[in-house]
């Protein structure tokens, strides 16, 4: 167990480095893993506006603004002075002020332009345009129903009434909905940050074993080739397994339940466990073919990256076009994402027929690197020994 006990001593050497990767990567899982989560849990939400209104003609047409503006939104008193206005908006303590102007129900009687609300909000934010799609919205309609031959309280009533409707939107037949739970998140983003991890981490140690002098220096030992590779592809099994137990740590730490340790918790791992496979073929193949340790940073980003765009783990699947889905399916860390799917949407008494599937489909691409690694190998040391 020579060649077993040497790597492990270099890998001990660099455990400084592999421990700021796993922070850092961990840290960025586990903020982009919660950001993801934040932001499918609805399409749309309607935020209330903390907002002062301000009526200077108190008309019937101006009071029904006033209740069509405090629905759904909080008014709040305050005095109506300049200085007051400007430090309630600089405090944040209201969102906007909005101004009817006396006057204003006379408007809708003659034949010129109706006069509009006054929006005071704080510039180019989100609230400031909510305000003035209300207070715009209320005009038009008004408008609309004065033009219709109504009467004043009839044309309050009336958009009143119009404006508080709301309109139910729903996904057509056939619609992809992207929406996962939370610990979907958590287990998405393990491709990216397992090869990168593992490609420095490992693939160091690897150049180091295959360096001419020293792969030289073991062909002329005792050392049977396919004893040195099955003890290093054991190293790097248990290092991986390490990896894969601290991030599931991180994940168990980031969930506010047990989910974890239900079956659908299990599937994760599961999954987890068959891309580490992956991992350690992809791992194992460019230390075979890498000679320098610098150039390890740029393939694993490129491979990382590169898998993390394509297979849908940074960019969903469903927001990519057929011709790149298509392309995915060459890639092992598509079928990641395809098993993490079907996991997510895994209900009591279905079928895992197709789950596991595309967990077999990840194995393959595993053995499949490890089987080019070893060929390389072979490739590689009969060519020294024509040499």
């Amino acid at each position: 167990m020579q060649v077993y006990k040497v790597f492990f001593r270099i890998l001990n050497k660099q455990k400084i480095q592999i421990i700021m990767y796993l922070v850092i990567f961990l840290s960025i899982s586990v903020v982009v893993s919660s950001q993801g989560e934040e932001t499918q849990e609805g399409v749309f939400k309607a935020q209330s506006q903390k907002i002062a209104v301000f009526d200077d003609d108190g008309s019937e047409l101006s009071r029904g603004m006033v209740r069509y503006l405090s629905e759904g939104n909080e008014i709040i008193k305050i005095d109506d002075e300049k200085e007051t206005i400007q430090d309630e908006l600089y405090n944040r303590n209201i969102t906007g002020v909005i101004r009817i102007p006396k006057g204003y129900e006379e408007s809708f009687t003659g034949n010129g332009n109706v006069m509009k609300a006054q929006v005071i909000s704080i510039p180019a934010t989100i609230s400031a345009e909510i305000l003035k799609s209300m207070v715009n919205r209320y005009s038009s309609i008004a408008k609309a129903y004065r033009a219709g031959g109504f009467d004043l309280q009839q044309v309050a009533q009336k958009t009143v009434s119009v404006c508080k409707e709301e309109v139910s939107v729903s996904l057509s037949e056939g619609a992809k909905e992207s929406s996962h739970g939370g610990m979907y998140y958590f287990f998405a983003y393990f491709p990216y940050i397992f090869i990168s991890i593992s490609v420095v981490g490992i693939g160091t140690i690897l150049v180091v074993f295959h360096n001419k002098e020293v792969r030289e220096r073991n062909i002329c030992s005792c050392y049977p080739l396919s004893r040195m590779n099955m003890e290093l592809y054991t190293a790097m099994v248990i290092t991986e397994i390490g990896f894969c137990f601290c991030y599931f740590i991180v994940v168990l730490l980031g969930m506010r339940d047990s989910q974890l340790f239900s079956f659908q918790g299990m599937l994760y791992c599961l999954n987890m466990l068959c891309f580490m496979v992956v991992t350690l073929g992809i791992v194992f193949l460019i230390g075979q073919m890498v000679r320098k340790a610098p150039a390890l940073n740029m393939i694993s980003n490129i491979i990382a990256l590169g898998m993390s765009f394509l297979c849908g783990i940074f960019v969903p699947l469903e927001y990519l076009g057929e011709g790149l889905v298509k392309v995915a399916h060459f890639l092992p860390a598509y079928w990641y994402i395809i098993s993490a799917g079907k996991i997510d949407s895994y209900t009591t008494g279905k079928g895992l027929g197709e789950l596991w599937q595309s967990l077999g489909i990840q194995l393959l691409f595993g053995v499949a690197f490890v089987c080019v690694g070893l060929a390389y190998s072979k490739v590689k040391v009969a060519a020294g020994q024509r040499e």
